[in-house]
């Protein structure tokens, strides 16, 4: 079994648990405020046993939990830290896969030599976690992705769990089908509504009818009721993107708290890039407006691209043309495409002069982490980094 799944548990409340001691053990909620029309993006596993969710309503979290401590999120930081994380999870296995900003798969088939067991590297991987942000993870193990993921959900908070043939074959059937990967809640009402409860009444029902619920993707959710998935780990070149997206529990049209956003996506987004030794040739921005229409903008570039700024020169030029710079947003992104390992095309004739400073950013991250450097227009007017 070589399959780790990573996540960090409740992960915007434990940051703001970790930098205000005061929090600990006390209800958190991470989100839209009381009394505004945003939701919950994270709440502590305290706010937890009141009811509260994430994407809840935040004036529902506020009447199931009015004690609760709700906090405006500080995306910024939380992406420094999942910075700090991910360099983690790189020491045990450059076969890693991104699924958001706090949650990961590893490949670990070809790391036994160097740090023993599965099971010994995800202590390994929870130990240094913990003792060098402060913050639990959970860490799922299977011998594939659908089955690590369930381990990992199965086992928070804190947890740590090893899903073997006889672990599968007494839990699995017994599960409701809202655990199925990509089973939302919609769907798994559906499902209820015919009758369908958990994974063995799924295997049983009829397929013709099961089709017309799921639809083309019935058979590859028969195979993971199964415990079969035999999708990969995708990573460095294998992936077809890098990217990372920031949805707002309150919609922001500020454009230059939108600007230093994009900034912020860039920088973390080319850092990423870089370690993969990939460059990119495709720049493409992500935004969805409050009434949940999503636009894209790409721009493809013969010459492959990996600094900081000139990524956010490009996706800052998209942005501005647009037709969005200064309107509402709830959803920005950015992701890189088209990527090449770097050594196998022709360097351009003229240097990017962005080079030298990335690499020294580079090396001062990767040796005192993330926090450790940032560039001066990453500071808002109050001098807090963002």
């Amino acid at each position: 079994m070589n399959i780790l799944h990573c996540d960090l548990d409740a992960f915007y409340a434990s940051v703001e648990q970790r930098d205000h001691p005061e929090l600990v053990g006390k209800p958190v909620i991470v989100g839209g405020l009381p009394g505004s029309r945003g939701v919950v993006s994270t709440c502590s596993y305290e706010a937890r046993e009141y009811g509260v969710c994430s994407a809840m309503p935040a004036k529902q979290a506020y009447r199931l939990c009015p004690q609760a401590v709700f906090l405006p999120p500080d995306i910024p930081k939380y992406i420094r830290v999942s910075q700090d994380v991910f360099a983690i999870l790189h020491r045990y296995s450059p076969v890693l896969e991104a699924l958001s900003i706090d949650e990961a798969f590893l490949d670990v088939s070809g790391c036994h030599r160097l740090f023993g067991s599965s099971a010994q590297i995800a202590k390994m991987i929870k130990n240094d976690v913990l003792q060098e942000t402060g913050l639990l993870i959970s860490v799922g193990i299977a011998a594939n992705k659908f089955l690590a993921k369930l381990a990992t959900n199965l086992s928070k908070p804190n947890g740590l769990m090893e899903l073997g043939n006889d672990e599968i074959a007494e839990i699995l059937p017994s599960l409701p089908v809202s655990e199925i990967w990509g089973i939302g809640s919609k769907t798994a009402h559906r499902l209820n509504k015919a009758g369908i409860y958990t994974i063995a009444d799924l295997l049983e029902f009829p397929r013709s009818k099961l089709e017309t619920i799921l639809g083309s993707n019935t058979d590859f959710y028969i195979q993971l009721c199964s415990g079969k998935d035999s999708r990969p780990v995708l990573s460095r070149s294998d992936r077809k993107s890098i990217g990372n997206e920031i949805t707002f529990p309150v919609d922001l049209a500020d454009q230059k708290e939108i600007e230093q956003l994009l900034l912020e996506l860039s920088c973390q987004v080319a850092y990423r890039v870089r370690h993969a030794s990939l460059i990119a040739h495709t720049v493409t921005i992500k935004m969805r407006t409050p009434d949940f229409q999503t636009f894209t903008r790409s721009q493809t570039l013969q010459q492959g691209v990996d600094a900081d700024l000139t990524i956010y020169d490009i996706a800052l030029n998209m942005y501005h043309q647009s037709g969005l710079a200064g309107k509402h947003l709830r959803l920005l992104g950015l992701s890189c495409s088209k990527l090449l390992e770097r050594n196998l095309e022709q360097p351009a004739l003229f240097a990017d002069e962005n080079d030298i400073l990335d690499k020294i950013i580079d090396d001062m991250k990767d040796k005192f982490g993330s926090a450790a450097i940032k560039r001066g227009s990453l500071l808002n007017k109050k001098g807090r980094n963002m």
